[in-house]
């Protein structure tokens, strides 16, 4: 018999509670066996919904030996340092978005994962959604697109994060980036952002082929997720709840939604947007299990950290930045 994952939570805050825990739940074959977090109630609350599982305030050396890999949802700005004191001891990391606040540490953090006989996953759960999939496929199967826009809202206060307060910028720019990134299969040329208040921006951003896709970030009282392609042959819809694209607007495609929710409520299956926090989790157990190397991965991280930069920039020259000149 096949020995059991032990995964490591490090973070037990609002992921590790709401998103990670449920979805870790649903693999017998892991075990989460140890959660780390300097707050003695949340790390009490998390590891009080598991068996046999250690708490630890750091990362001590005890925690490190336990696990196979761990799970990082802690504030950006310790991911980093958390990263590759695991990687050091050959231990796999998912580290929740984004990587880090700045470029600082991650060339070393780049070197430690070269020497190291596991690797690090980004937690850009979008890519694994599967209307996002389908698009990608249409766009490298030849689908003319004319141009593109993406809505990214969040109700933040509903979140209640424990101990860190983001930005929209830091929050959804990471997740959108990485899927202008992924469905186009391209290198974002350059961004024009500009600010409406601390918490709504608007994002251009310029892809090869002179195509724009035109972004909407916010925090507010909703939460909201589009994608629309207006292309040769038509428009095609994605949004938050659905299993497809919709290649029209209007009540028949909130009928089809409507009908993919009952379906999955009556065979228990989970929403899309859960489900892609699984498949993101699957990933990470077949590179335990196979050693090899899977994406997104360190350089996707690192992409979005500069597209997240050059937006910041923007908004405060007030114009377009190239990313090939952030460092």
């Amino acid at each position: 018999m096949q020995s059991k994952i032990k995964i490591g939570l490090i973070g037990c805050g609002r992921a590790a509670e709401l998103i990670y825990l449920p979805a870790l739940g649903k693999y017998p074959e892991v075990q989460v066996s140890a959660v780390v977090d300097p707050v003695k109630e949340r790390r009490d609350l998390i590891s009080g919904k598991l068996k046999n599982c250690s708490r630890y305030g750091d990362i001590e050396p005890d925690f490190i030996n336990q696990i196979d890999a761990a799970v990082i949802s802690t504030p950006p700005d310790s991911h980093v340092p958390l990263a590759s004191a695991l990687l050091k001891n050959n231990k796999f990391v998912l580290v929740e978005k984004p990587l880090a606040l700045s470029m600082d540490g991650i060339k070393e953090l780049c070197e430690t994962e070269s020497a190291s006989k596991a690797f690090l996953i980004m937690g850009f759960n979008h890519r694994y959604w599967q209307p996002v999939v389908l698009l990608k496929e249409k766009i490298l199967n030849g689908l003319n697109v004319h141009s593109a826009e993406i809505i990214f809202t969040g109700n933040y206060s509903s979140w209640d994060p424990v101990s860190f307060k983001s930005d929209p910028l830091n929050d959804l720019g990471p997740h959108v980036f990485d899927l202008v990134r992924f469905a186009f299969q391209k290198e974002i040329v350059s961004i024009s952002a500009r600010s409406f208040d601390a918490n709504n921006l608007e994002v251009k951003i310029k892809m090869p082929g002179d195509l724009f896709v035109h972004c909407f970030i916010a925090h507010s009282n909703k939460t909201l997720k589009s994608i629309k392609i207006i292309a040769e042959s038509g428009i095609y819809f994605i949004t938050a709840g659905s299993e497809r694209i919709h290649p029209e607007f209007g009540i028949k495609g909130k009928f089809i939604d409507l009908s993919d929710k009952f379906k999955r409520k009556l065979m228990r299956r989970s929403s899309p947007v859960k489900r892609s926090f699984e498949m993101q989790l699957e990933n990470l157990f077949s590179c335990i299990k196979s050693g090899i190397h899977s994406t997104p991965d360190i350089n996707d991280g690192i992409s979005a950290i500069k597209a997240v930069k050059a937006a910041r920039e923007s908004i405060t020259k007030g114009k377009e930045i190239f990313l090939n000149e952030i460092n």
